[in-house]
């Protein structure tokens, strides 16, 4: 918390005011003195435009999205980078296979 405050250039002070945090939650969160609670990991993660994996700790990347995550928007993407008359196509076809399999 403390390496992305800084990189933010902002204070403790400054952070505190912008999440409606006292200014000694900060400083205890930052020396490890308090954890904080889900509902401020939520804000501090929204404020700093990280992951909650990141915040804590569990990845090394700030902002990695789960390949499930990934994999559904590429799809998306692939879909939406058609036609909709193609999209129609595929989708009538993928209909029809499946009322052939019934």
């Amino acid at each position: 918390m403390k390496q992305l405050r800084e990189e933010k250039g902002i204070s403790q002070r400054q952070l505190a005011r912008d999440l409606n945090f006292s200014s000694a939650a900060v400083s205890l969160y930052e020396s490890g003195q308090r954890e904080p609670t889900l509902t401020a990991l939520e804000k501090l993660a929204k404020y700093f435009n990280v992951s909650l994996d990141y915040l804590i700790g569990l990845t090394d990347k700030d902002n990695e999205l789960p390949d499930f995550v990934k994999e559904r928007l590429s799809k998306l993407e692939t879909l939406e980078s058609k036609d909709i008359k193609s999209q129609l196509k595929e989708i009538a076809k993928k209909l029809n296979d499946l009322a052939d399999e019934l």
